[in-house]
């Protein structure tokens, strides 16, 4: 029974020890499931997709974007795709072809191609899928720079609000398969986007992890946006920037700025007009001719000192030249680019800010969403391997720690059994009678007081179990015939130092062994037995 305890106690235990570190709901659509990033050499982040789960499986890297609710997939057929590894749908058991075709613009990328419903699923950080079956994507067949050799696709966490298609979206599907929700909730936590080939940081599905952010969260809420320039499906209201230079120049900005937020760009992309602002006053600054159609960079001294902070409700979010400088070669430039496009007004962030926070993203229609900004607790580098080695470390002492108390409890019991025999026997009290025991004394060299009693009734005899819930000591006396010691009685003095070993005693309950020795007190116990 004891082990079945134990046994039952180390189940109990470690599961709540996942439980409460996971955030884990009773119900398995609200868990939250660890899916880890890549981050390639373009300083994009994917997720592994795998299509037509099963022995026939194409499987595949697909980019994040916030910025359109479509999946794009490179097709065998595809016009200028760079060669990348391509869905072939032909080789599906699972595809449906659909008779629309879509297309889809990302920041001077674009795709597009017949759409298909197909069965899907991400891989997690611990390698089981996350299924997501019937869903929508675009099978590109022509494409201008939106895959690159290792990334052969998009996985669109935006809404489709610029032409209302929210049907289409991963989102869509969830809600579909769970009719009881009523938005879809996920956690981004990035790691930067300078550290090319590492690891990118993780998606927290279904559910953020609230053990990584503070509680004060401040929420936007997404308005659907269609411009040409920003190309993205929503935007939220920016409360105001501050920027300055070591204190020689400031500009600021207030009001309700518009943004988009998308981890599909790496850069802080202003206006013309408040970049401009902001390297004019930096000595030694120039523009760079432009790499993109989309934005312009600026070449700056790598020793400048900067510091950048913006604002979104209560919450404020600060920078300095370790972020807003970054340095390529013997060359620096800064991470706030400017449009290309000096008609543009809006904002956008990207990889570089998002790196600093943990984002949470709620979603339940095309122009209906939230986005959540929250400061960090931990490290602002994360991997999904380190949360799945604290989530096992965490279980994994927990059992050593309960084992190490259980030991401990066996062999303290074993000890008392073999000090005190069983079973006890303890005769009627009788007030005229008392002896004492001094026990801080050893065993063989004890002594005794004890005065002759008339006999008793051995019937009256009774049996009391070593572990009784008695406040008080037994002793042990020569015939194994065991009686109550009590505190704070008198002795009589007389000599009982021809009883022959051994003498023991035990503690149970409130008062120990160890702290009767301390204090060095007296027991003493009465007795109706006669000495042979």
């Amino acid at each position: 029974m004891r082990y079945e305890f134990v046994t039952c106690g180390l189940l109990f235990l470690s599961h709540s020890v996942v439980a409460a570190f996971n955030k884990r709901d009773t119900d398995p659509s609200l868990e939250t499931l660890i899916i880890p990033l890549a981050l390639d050499n373009t300083a994009r982040y994917s997720v592994a997709v795998g299509m037509s789960p099963g022995p026939d499986q194409q499987s595949f890297s697909f980019i994040l974007s916030t910025g359109t609710g479509y999946s794009v997939v490179a097709g065998v057929n595809c016009d200028n795709c760079d060669g990348v590894s391509s869905y072939n749908v032909n080789q599906s058991t699972t595809a449906k072809q659909l008779p629309d075709v879509q297309s889809v613009s990302l920041l001077g990328t674009n795709a597009s191609g017949s759409l298909i419903e197909e069965n899907c699923q991400l891989t997690q950080s611990n390698g089981s899928p996350w299924p997501y079956p019937n869903q929508t994507l675009i099978v590109a067949n022509t494409s201008l720079d939106l895959f690159s050799p290792s990334i052969s696709g998009v996985f669109g966490l935006g809404t489709n609000g610029r032409n209302g298609d929210f049907s289409a979206t991963v989102f869509s599907g969830w809600l579909s398969r769970n009719p009881g929700k009523k938005n879809f909730t996920y956690g981004m936590m990035l790691n930067p986007p300078w550290d090319s080939g590492a690891n990118g940081g993780v998606l927290h599905w279904q559910s953020p992890d609230t053990a990584l952010f503070e509680d004060d969260v401040v929420w936007k809420a997404m308005s659907a946006f269609n411009s040409t320039s920003l190309q993205s499906d929503w935007f939220i209201s920016m409360d105001s920037l501050s920027f300055t230079n070591g204190g020689a120049v400031t500009v600021s900005q207030s009001g309700d700025l518009i943004t988009a937020v998308d981890p599909f760009e790496s850069a802080i992309i202003f206006p013309q007009a408040i970049a401009g602002a902001i390297y004019g006053g930096i000595a030694g600054s120039s523009l760079l001719p432009s790499a993109t159609t989309t934005s312009n960079q600026w070449a700056i001294p790598c020793d400048t000192k900067m510091s950048l902070t913006l604002t979104f409700g209560s919450l404020s979010v600060p920078m300095d030249e370790t972020t807003l400088v970054l340095q390529s070669g013997n060359v620096c430039v800064g991470t706030i680019e400017e449009w290309s496009d000096p008609e543009v007004a809006e904002y956008l962030l990207g990889s570089t800010f998002i790196s600093l926070l943990y984002l949470i993203f709620s979603i339940s229609g095309s122009s209906q969403g939230s986005v959540g900004f929250a400061h960090r607790k931990s490290s602002a580098k994360l991997s999904a391997g380190q949360v799945s080695g604290i989530v096992l470390g965490s279980v994994t002492f927990s059992v050593l720690l309960v084992l190490g108390f259980f030991w401990y409890r066996h062999r303290q019991k074993e000890r008392q059994k073999r000090e005190l025999p069983s079973p006890f026997i303890s005769p009627p009290m009788s007030p005229n009678h008392q002896g004492s025991l001094d026990v801080n004394q050893d065993a063989t060299a004890a002594s005794t007081s004890f005065a002759l009693s008339p006999s008793f009734n051995r019937n009256d005899l009774v049996l009391m179990s070593p572990h009784s819930d008695s406040r008080e000591i037994m002793a042990a006396l020569p015939s194994s015939v065991y009686t109550i010691l009590r505190p704070n009685h008198t002795p009589a003095e007389s000599s009982f130092g021809d009883i022959p070993p051994p003498y023991s005693h035990s503690v149970t309950n409130a008062i120990s062994r160890q702290a009767l020795r301390a204090q060095k007190s007296q027991a003493t116990f009465r007795t109706d037995i006669t000495p042979a």
